[in-house]
């Protein structure tokens, strides 16, 4: 029995170490309107972005921002996360183990019906970027495929998946963040559209886990 409860045990740690788990950040089903979506996402106002919207695109609620082809050429909004506090503390982003950030996004067809614009132009840069509640930039991601509405799978859009260890900022750390922004950038001579959605966290059991893991499977075999 000693030797069947030890497998048991070796095997619950291995799984632990296989497995992941998700945490989600922002998937915008809870949003009753618009104006509820903007009290969230604040726009950056040094940004060209024109319209910022709930919309139902990617199989459910999600976020619209475009703006127009005048200076600047980018579009910026932010989103606090919960419990994070200006120059006080962040959101410890590597606690219990995250360390991936993964986000859905499409761009549209140009068609007119309705009358969204795409990244037009020379194209566009779609990113993600991550501060502290000191204001330092601390991760700073750029889509590196084709931004257009076939390469990011329109309608059903296209899921972007960014390690920390690729885009963590040299230096910084992922230990006080505070504000998550997604925009687009680099829209010349066009305008730009982009549809957000399903903002999730990725990691896996930290040791601790597996350390009180491990000690519960002792003390089931000091019972027996």
């Amino acid at each position: 029995m000693k030797k069947c409860l030890a497998i048991l045990m070796i095997l619950g740690c291995i799984g632990l170490v296989q497995a992941t788990f998700v945490t989600v950040v922002d998937d915008f089903e809870g949003y009753a309107d618009s104006a509820a979506l903007r009290a969230a996402w604040v726009v950056n106002p040094n940004s060209n972005i024109t319209s910022e919207t709930l919309e139902s695109v990617l199989n459910g609620k999600c976020m619209l921002i475009q703006n127009n082809q005048n200076s600047p050429y980018y579009a910026q909004t932010k989103y606090a996360l919960p419990g994070a506090v200006w120059q006080v503390h962040g959101v410890n982003l590597t606690y219990p183990g995250y360390y991936m950030i993964k986000m859905t996004f499409a761009v549209p067809k140009n068609d007119g019906v309705p009358p969204w614009g795409t990244l037009g132009g020379s194209g566009g840069d779609v990113f993600l970027s991550m501060f502290d509640c000191w204001g330092q930039k601390v991760f700073g991601a750029s889509y590196p495929g084709d931004v257009t509405p076939s390469g990011t799978g329109w309608p059903n859009g296209i899921v972007w998946e960014m390690d920390f260890a690729t885009y963590t900022v040299p230096g910084m750390n992922l230990e006080n963040v505070m504000y998550i922004t997604v925009g687009y950038d680099k829209t010349y001579y066009g305008t730009g559209a982009l549809f957000v959605d399903d903002i999730i966290l990725v990691g896996v059991p930290e040791p601790a886990s597996m350390i009180l893991l491990s000690l519960g499977g002792r003390l089931m075999l000091r019972r027996r």
